[in-house]
């Protein structure tokens, strides 16, 4: 009898040493694993400010200044594929290819949609609505106006750009300056003013909005 007591008596300590011994394993792993936890949090660096995400520093007439170099944006003045006949259009895509093999430095070109600008027109208009005092004439001036105002909330014009990038001003000229140079013969390359080019970086970066 006290033999068989003895014997219960060891098969409850064994038993409680393995879930002493299963529960302290079981600590050590949640620890472990909740440190890990912990130092991944603690490496992740989590971007607050627009300025810490956008590589752009200040924008000037000639260049603009990045985190890592340099960059300047060129217009592309695009054609009428559709109204040209079989050897003008071989010729422009022989010069396009030309330029696409020989310039092999870093460059981006993009496509945006800006505002009908029927500033140039309207601009005409006013001063001819100025000049008469004719009534069937004046009414046909406004109705024109009436046509610019719909045309610049309406509608759109699709413009592309090309992205020049270099590791500094001197080298971006010479970039420049060899692209320009590669596309005269197809779709000859534009320099753009300050205001333009903001216009462009800000509809890149915020492509829900309108200018």
């Amino acid at each position: 009898m006290n033999q068989k007591n003895k014997g219960t008596a060891g098969e409850s300590n064994d038993k409680q040493l393995n879930e002493r011994s299963w529960a302290a394993k079981f600590k050590q792993v949640f620890k472990t694993e909740r440190h890990k936890k912990t130092e991944h949090t603690k490496k992740e660096k989590v971007l607050h400010q627009t300025l810490e995400i956008l590589p752009f520093l200040q924008i000037h007439d000639d260049y603009i200044l990045m985190k890592n170099g340099v960059m300047d944006i060129l217009q592309i003045q695009t054609k009428n594929i559709h109204a040209l006949n079989d050897a003008d259009l071989n010729y422009l895509l022989m010069n396009r290819t030309r330029f696409l093999r020989s310039y092999f430095r870093s460059y981006k070109e993009i496509i945006l949609n800006f505002p009908a600008n029927t500033e140039a027109q309207r601009n005409y208009w006013l001063k001819k609505r100025k000049q008469t005092t004719n009534r069937i004439r004046l009414e046909y001036i406004d109705q024109k106006l009436v046509e610019f105002d719909f045309l610049e909330r309406e509608r759109s014009n699709r413009e592309f750009f090309i992205f020049v990038y270099a590791d500094d001003k001197q080298e971006l000229a010479d970039r420049k300056n060899d692209a320009m140079q590669g596309m005269q013969q197809a779709f000859p390359l534009t320099e753009l003013p300050r205001s333009k080019k903001e216009q462009i970086l800000f509809l890149l970066n915020n492509q829900n909005t309108k200018l």
